[in-house]
């Protein structure tokens, strides 16, 4: 971390306690072990709670620290770089479900917004229960995000239904078109 990344850094995490919110780190690109532990001890001086932790972007050499800290070890598979696929599946067999997140990427590298349902599939091909897929690859994130309070697993299950005749600050995005109106929405989950 340089000085000016550290100062920021802090700042986030003070605005974070203020307004009670949870916090996301995305480890670094170079020296990853030495400064995912830096962040993680950052957040302890500033009395953050490991729970409302997520360090995301975790691999091989971070992920033990992480989960020995209590922090939500999250990691975001990529196709070619980074966390792929098979080493996923090698990290849930050697450090089980507690605390671990799959997550995926859709950003300026090349990356699959799929790579979270690719990861499950290959997860319960290799003999991974059904349970501990759902756990890494769903339950674990809504039990990490929901402790903000902004969101609810109700919200996609259970959403409100489409009203696009709704302004937002007196926009529409409709520019002509007829508006959706739905009456209700239902989504299952599955499992």
């Amino acid at each position: 971390m340089t000085p000016a990344e550290d100062k920021y850094f802090r700042l986030q995490l003070e605005l974070a306690k203020e307004l009670n919110m949870l916090v996301m780190i995305h480890t670094p690109h170079r020296d990853k072990k030495a400064g995912t532990g830096r962040s993680m001890d950052v957040c302890l001086e500033h009395g953050l709670e490991p729970s409302r932790v997520i360090v995301d972007h975790n691999n091989e050499e971070t992920v033990e620290e992480v989960l020995e800290q209590g922090f939500w070890a999250a990691f975001t598979i990529y196709p070619h770089t980074k966390m792929g696929n098979a080493r996923m599946v090698e990290i849930v067999r050697h450090y089980g479900t507690n605390g671990i997140i799959v997550d995926s990427s859709a950003d300026w590298g090349v990356s699959d917004p799929l790579a979270v349902p690719k990861t499950a599939q290959l997860m319960l091909e290799t003999g991974i229960s059904a349970a501990d897929v759902r756990a890494v690859c769903y339950q674990n994130a809504l039990t990490a995000y929901s402790q903000g309070g902004q969101i609810k697993e109700s919200h996609w299950l259970n959403p409100q239904p489409i009203d696009q005749r709704q302004m937002f600050n007196d926009n529409s995005v409709l520019r002509g078109q007829e508006p959706l109106i739905e009456t209700s929405r239902e989504y299952a989950l599955i499992e």
